[in-house]
Parts: C-alpha cells; structure tokens; sequence
C-alpha cells in the first residue's frame, strides 16, 4: 500500500512533467491533466477503502528510535482529506477543460493545478511536521499564480498580490513554529503527535509554553489560509479568477484551518489560548462574513462571503474540540462550494426559468411572507427538529458543540426554509409542508452525518479535549450576538432606521471590492493585451473584465 499512497502525489506530478518537458499544446495538457488527476483519485480511493479496513498506511523514513524523518502516512483522517482534494482536482481539470478552450493560458491552469493537487494532498498526509510545511508553501505559491491568471488584467494583478502578501503572513507563522518544536523537541512525528504535545509543554521560551507559541501560531497560519478576520480581505479579490480557479480555491485549499489544526489535533487541543484565538476569530468571521453575504447581490460574490462564514463556523467547531463535526464540515462544504461555483454561470438564467413556471396553486404571498409563518418555519420547527434528531442518533457531542451546532444548524436551515416558501410554486399548504419536511430531513441528516464521522476518526482525533471552550462562552457569546442584533433590528424611531443604515452601508463597503491605486505600476495596464477570442469573451464579461 506505500506505493500505492506515494502515487496520489506522484501522478499529479507526473502528469505535470509530461505536460511542460513534451510542450504539450492546450487540448492535450488538458486531457493528461484529467487522466492524472483521475488517476490520482482512483489511487486515493483506494487506499481510503483499505485505510478504514486495515487502519493506518504509509512510506515513512524513520530514524534509530521509530520517529519519521520524512515521507507520507496516512490515517482515517488523513485518506478522507487525500480523496477529498484529488477528486477536487479531477473536477477542477474537467470543468477548465471546456471553460477555458481558447485561453491562451489554458495550458498554464492545467500545470498549476496539477502542482497545487499534489501540493495539498501532501499537506493531508505529511508524515512530518516539516513536511507539512514544505507542502503548505508549495500551495501557496501555486495557488497565487493560480489566482492571477488573468494577468495583466489589473484587478487579477491586484488579487494575487493581496493574496500573495496574505498566504506569506501565514506561512510565516507555520514555519515559525515548525522551527520551534525542531529547535525544542525535534521534528514532530504527526504520526503520534501526542508525544511532542507533551514534550512541547515542558520547553519554555521566554517564560511561556512551548506549546502555547506552537499551537498560536498554528492557529495564525490556519486564520490567513482560511480567510478569518482580520486576514480575510485576500478572499473577496479572488473573484477575478476564473471560474475553475474559484472552485479549487474554495473547495481544496481555503479549509486549511481546518485541515492543519485537525492533523495537529493533540497540540492544538491541548492550549487554552490557541483554541480561545480560534473560537474568537472564528465567531467574528462568521458574523461579519454571513452579514455581508446576505447583503450582496451578485452570484459569485455572495459565495465567495459565504465561504468565508463558512471557515469561521468551521474554525469554531475546533474551537470547542468537535474535531470529527469540523471535518464533516470541511468535506460537505467542499462538494457544495465547487458545485456552486461551478454552476454560478447558470444561476441568472436557472432564476429566470424559475419565474417563468407555471404556479400549480395558487399561494398566497401575504401567508408565507407573514412574520408569525417565517418564524415558526425558520427558528422555531429548526430547533424541535435539531432537538428531536439528537435525541434519537445521539452523537456524543459534548454541550459545547451542541449549542454550537443547534443555533448554527438552526438559523442556516431555517433560512434555506424560508426562501423555498418564498420560490416555491406550489399552494400555500404544500409550500409550508414542504418546507417543515426539509427542515427534519436536513437535522436528521446533518447530525447523522456528524455520528457517521465521529465514528469513523474515533481513536484518531482527541474525544476529550480540555482545553476546548466551554459551554459558558459559547452561550454568553451567542447571547450577546442576539443582544446587538436585537438592538440594531428593533432600534425604534429615527434614530434607529439611523443605525440600520449605517449598518446596510458598513456591509455594503466592507464587501465591496477595493477600487485601484492608478499609482501603483501593477495597477497600471500593460500595453499589449492578450487576445480575446469569442470561446473567452463570455468568461472575461462574467469575472467583470471589459471585453
């Protein structure tokens, strides 16, 4: 099975070799690159199933003492992320493969795409702390070319040094505590990094816990990857990426917060202040970040501010130690979030084909808009419906992760149920039942979710973790959240419409893109700009750039 598990990463490269030594021309790169992604995915399946029968796999080269020097190892953890990015990649190279016929860069994509699969399956499987690192760098520098493949465009120039400058504020941060648990305590084995957790804690620098300047600069590099605040604001300047581009970053590579704190579960899990940091800048993103999605009106870029909400209720799960709950999430919201950029270019015309169905009854819009109806359907069928599923599946979720999941769960299908009522062509009757019976299927199947992982990672991630946020904080920060949403929503008079304009109009600028500096040289237009043929004028009008 070592073979097997050196090829996931080895094949993308090869394809890669073979696409830049033979000079391949774009039609052609582009099927070596499906063939090797897809490749890559069979080899990666394949060691998941055996990795969940068998237990853990890996080509390692260890030292005298057992301890890994370098190589890959792959666990349950390890295999699900390894399948979940070559699959990533394989539908990546496919959609880029009609999307961008008539690119003159197409080729490009395809190489750096293969480069950023291999580089992030390898972050999923590093044997090695320092091989971690190594790979996490070599995505970073792949995903930045990546996102400036419309240069000389100004806003993808301005993109890729924004995200640029972010992604090396986080590097920083990981190579600076790999550095230190090598100076401390030797390179750590991710293997059993249980062992160098408590090494770790016995080192002081400077008077404080090894650990504690480990794991916080972990959670640091996890933040600017992962697009929190306040390193966020390289996420929203991708949107003049293209589209395949898009899909990789939110689906592969922007949940990587989650992906390094969950594989160094057992030092992140054992700092009280690294998991406070995450807890507190995952609530901040996930608050800003929601609120500016719901004001935006534009496809791509409501997804993009999704995605970033969505990392910071993913960081919040580990905040809280629900580490099997955070990588059901990562896994689930990177299947939707490349469907859905995927299939951004057909919203607009999906919508109009909405509206112009015939209505089978004749549902009243006074009945489902009225506020009674919208919270019964939206807040309060949600809980019952959350409250009656872990009753009977039972996760042993600490209570902690119960809140968190029960308001979060809530409020996301509870919304989801009522913009099917507002959509719904149906009566008013079977709009309702309809939606009251999404809502129950949607507890049952996200907490049944939760226990089929919780199983499968038992024994891999930590199940009792004490440094993890209480219940205490989790239930005062969300009281206090209701509390400020409650004043700017129900402010009367004047002085509240004030507020809540002043409130629309901070969620507008916050999202809206940063205008050029005609100053900067990168800002400026080159001089020859690169053809424009009728296969690329409708992608270029979509990211926003004049044809």
């Amino acid at each position: 099975m070592s073979g097997l598990l050196i090829a996931v990463v080895a094949l993308p490269l090869i394809g890669l070799l073979a696409i830049v030594l033979l000079r391949l021309p774009s039609p052609t790169a582009a099927r070596v690159a499906i063939g090797a992604s897809g490749a890559a995915f069979a080899a990666a399946f394949v060691t998941l199933v055996v990795t969940a029968i068998d237990g853990p796999t890996g080509a390692v080269v260890t030292d005298g003492d057992g301890r890994a020097v370098f190589g890959f190892a792959a666990d349950r953890v390890g295999a699900v992320l390894m399948a979940l990015t070559t699959l990533v990649g394989v539908i990546g190279q496919s959609f880029a493969s009609r999307s961008l016929l008539g690119d003159p860069r197409a080729r490009r994509f395809h190489v750096l795409a293969l480069a950023l699969t291999a580089a992030t399956t390898s972050v999923a499987i590093a044997a090695t702390g320092s091989g971690l690192a190594v790979a996490w760098v070599a995505t970073s520098v792949a995903l930045v070319a990546l996102v400036g493949h419309r240069a000389p465009w100004r806003p993808a120039v301005a993109a890729r040094r924004r995200t640029g400058w972010s992604f090396a504020l986080g590097d920083l941060a990981l190579i600076a505590a790999v550095v230190i648990a090598i100076t401390t305590v030797g390179d750590i084995d991710l293997r059993t990094s249980g062992p160098a957790a408590e090494a770790l804690d016995v080192e002081r620098i400077a008077g404080v816990s090894a650990l504690t300047i480990v794991a916080v600069l972990l959670v640091v590099a996890g933040v600017a990857r992962s697009a929190l605040v306040p390193i966020h604001r390289w996420l929203p300047s991708t949107l003049a990426a293209p589209t395949p581009v898009s899909a990789l970053l939110h689906a592969g590579v922007v949940n990587g917060a989650g992906v390094l704190l969950i594989r160094c579960a057992p030092i992140f899990g054992a700092s009280a202040p690294a998991m406070t940091l995450a807890f507190a800048l995952g609530m901040l993103t996930a608050l800003i970040a929601t609120a500016v999605m719901l004001v935006r009106t534009d496809v791509k870029g409501a997804l993009v501010w999704s995605t970033s909400g969505q990392m910071g209720f993913m960081v919040l799960q580990l905040g809280v130690g629900a580490f099997a709950a955070a990588l059901f999430h990562i896994v689930g919201h990177a299947l939707y979030k490349a469907a859905m950029f995927l299939g951004a270019g057909g919203a607009i015309s999906a919508h109009q084909r909405q509206g112009r169905r015939p209505h089978l009854g004749s549902a009243s819009a006074s009945t489902l808009h009225s506020t009674p109806l919208r919270l019964l359907v939206g807040l309060a069928v949600p809980l019952g419906a959350f409250a009656l599923a872990l009753f009977v599946i039972d996760p042993h979720l600490s209570a902690a992760a119960t809140i968190l999941i029960v308001v979060f769960g809530s409020l996301s299908i509870g919304r989801a149920a009522n913009g099917w009522m507002s959509s719904s062509p149906f009566t008013a009757a079977m709009s309702i039942g309809t939606a009251i019976a999404g809502v129950f299927v949607g507890a049952f199947g996200y907490v049944a979710g939760i226990t089929v992982f919780e199983h499968f990672v038992a024994g891999v991630v930590p199940d009792d973790v004490p440094a993890a946020v209480g219940p205490l904080w989790v239930a005062g920060s969300l009281a206090l959240i209701a509390l400020g949403l409650g004043i700017i929503a129900f402010s009367p008079g004047a002085s509240g419409d004030d507020l809540r304009r002043r409130v629309y109009v901070w969620l507008l600028s916050t999202g809206a893109p940063e205008p050029l500096d005609p100053t900067r040289r990168s800002d400026v237009p080159a001089p020859a700009r690169r053809p424009v043929t009728a296969a690329t004028s409708a992608a270029l009008i979509t990211v926003g750039e004049p044809a």
